[in-house]
């Protein structure tokens, strides 16, 4: 009577021999930096590369952390952060919760594994699931172009998009400012005083133009001071 093999039993129950690759941290960042640029991730975008965080090493050895759903961007430097390869990472807004520490970081693993780690290395929330996005994350640096600005604000601006980036400069910055150049033109901010780390982003202009008042509004008469009240 036959025997199967060991190999041949494997094979039956399916579970071939298969070397496993070694795990290793491809990145980690400033969890702050993580928090700055959540509020501009897409939800449930199509372009599925968007609904995610796009980590980037640049080529000062620091990191770069992006963040956009098509109508505006963020982008957060981190001096001390480290990154292998450029990496797009999904997050859940739970995640959120553990990054208000600069001494907090997001750590991701080669394998896909994420996590928002305390200040001595302990994993204080862990992202269920792979939480690496496989695509290509647009390249900011197309779209953000800061010739011929001034500052200031020129333009039709979504009032909620424009509040996220106070509440950026609010919670993280001691300092926001604007700047424009014309009515089409996207409207960029800069954050001053967050610390170690640099922030700028970019908010897309609405079609829409105020340039005259109404024509139901009432003709003006003999008053053209508001001191003639």
């Amino acid at each position: 009577m036959n025997t199967t093999t060991a190999a041949e039993q494997l094979a039956i129950e399916g579970t071939e021999n298969s070397t496993s690759e070694p795990v290793n941290m491809i990145a980690r960042v400033n969890a702050i930096a993580v928090k700055m640029a959540f509020p501009f991730v897409a939800k449930n975008d199509i372009r599925f590369y968007l609904n995610g965080i796009n980590i980037r090493p640049l080529e000062d050895g620091t990191a770069m952390i992006v963040a956009c759903d098509g109508h505006r961007y963020v982008v957060v430097r981190d001096p001390h952060g480290y990154v292998e390869k450029e990496i797009v990472v999904h997050l859940s807004k739970d995640s959120i919760k553990h990054t208000s520490n600069a001494k907090h970081t997001l750590d991701v693993m080669s394998n896909g594994s994420a996590m928002i780690s305390g200040d001595v290395a302990q994993p204080l929330f862990i992202q269920p699931g792979n939480s690496l996005i496989e695509g290509a994350f647009p390249r900011i640096e197309k779209v953000a172009n800061f010739t011929g600005y001034k500052e200031g604000v020129n333009g039709a601006v979504n009032p909620h998009y424009l509040l996220d980036a106070l509440t950026i400069g609010k919670n993280f910055g001691k300092s926001i400012r604007f700047f424009t150049g014309d009515a089409d033109s996207q409207l960029t901010f800069v954050l001053g005083g967050i610390g170690d780390l640099e922030c700028f982003g970019g908010i897309m202009k609405m079609r829409e133009s105020f340039d005259t008042l109404p024509t139901w509004f009432p003709k003006p008469g003999e008053i053209t001071s508001l001191d003639d009240i």
